[in-house]
């Protein structure tokens, strides 16, 4: 008998379905659960380097009890001092650096003679920890494409995504697994939270080519992306299988991809991806690394979309399904697609 009563109906509406026409996509579109969403509002994202800084400064100072750093290179004096500053009243701080930055071991041996507690990320051989971020007091996150290097902050075309509550717990479980991996030693962070889940998501290492394939394969309608290098042969091909299902599929890249990896570069132009590339004498320079899917999800990863990243080297990314968010950096691509090349 309880078979009975949703069998029947089940009945009814497949025949309906069928007398009508409908394709097994919309069947499966009917019984697809509604994606999640985030609130994360535009305000949230810095564009280039001066509003990046000015906004890690800004994290900084507000900074109450404790302060997470993990950075591919820090060599800013004012914000070396601005983070002592911090540790003189009594806040925790913890550095993680990359150990083959140069600039890197200068900073580490100036702010471990000042107590900091800072390590190089245990990298293995060849890779680079290129893994950015800033948490403060295990309530707000900046995830950034820039290091915190004076040149950078100069003069890049980059971005920076401010996370608060639950993004900005995990971001900081992020790190502590990271200085758990480095000294063995644990941060206490909380492994549960009362922040209600923002729906963002954070990945490192292989899981962000992961992250990359899930949301070309789920777009419907188009798929821009910015980055200087996207070669990694499991994302091409996802590209240009995207393309040929009519996606509208576009690529900002920076020149340098035609010494760098030519044969990608062939296949993506030859499989219908739409490419240009950013002027050599562009200002600010171009270092962003995002993927807007349907104009309503964005991507931003730590580095280039490379076998390097996604394999080799210690990276991070957040998904943000927010249309608000997504729309700033709609406006970003449309820009930036009408001066490439």
């Amino acid at each position: 008998m309880r078979m009975r009563k949703w069998f029947l109906p089940l009945v009814i509406i497949l025949t309906l379905l069928v007398s009508t026409g409908c394709s097994t996509n919309k069947l499966t579109h009917l019984f697809r659960k509604n994606p999640q969403t985030s609130n994360l509002p535009a305000s949230a994202l810095f564009l280039d380097g001066a509003a990046i800084r000015q906004e890690t400064v800004h994290l900084l100072e507000s900074a109450q009890k404790s302060i997470y750093i993990e950075q591919n290179l820090f060599d800013d004096p004012a914000l070396m001092n601005l983070v002592l500053a911090k540790q003189r009243e009594g806040l925790t701080v913890k550095i993680l650096l990359d150990r083959w930055q140069p600039a890197n071991q200068a900073t580490l041996a100036a702010l471990k003679s000042q107590n900091v507690s800072i390590q190089f990320y245990p990298a293995l051989k060849g890779q680079y920890d290129d893994v950015k971020l800033l948490v403060v007091d295990q309530k707000k996150a900046l995830i950034y494409g820039p290091a915190w290097t004076p040149s950078v902050w100069q003069n890049t075309h980059d971005l920076a995504v401010e996370l608060s509550g639950y993004s900005a717990w995990w971001t900081a479980l992020v790190f502590a697994r990271d200085w758990n991996f480095t000294t063995t030693l644990s941060l206490g962070v909380p492994q549960k939270t009362s922040f209600p889940n923002d729906n963002i998501t954070l990945a490192t290492n292989a899981n962000l080519q992961q992250q990359i394939s899930e949301q070309i394969l789920q777009a419907n309608h188009s798929i821009w992306i910015e980055s200087p290098e996207v070669s990694d042969p499991s994302t091409v091909q996802s590209l240009v299988n995207a393309a040929a299902k009519g996606r509208d599929v576009r690529l900002i890249l920076d020149p340098r991809e035609k010494k760098t990896a030519p044969d990608a570069l062939a296949k993506l132009r030859s499989g219908g991806v739409k490419v240009r590339f950013v002027k050599d004498s562009a200002v600010p320079a171009f270092h962003l690394n995002v993927g807007i899917f349907d104009q309503k999800t964005f991507i931003f990863t730590s580095s280039d979309w490379t076998y390097y990243t996604f394999v080799i080297n210690h990276e991070f990314s957040i998904t943000v399904p927010s249309a608000a968010a997504t729309a700033k950096l709609d406006a970003v691509f449309d820009h930036d697609w009408a001066q490439a090349q």
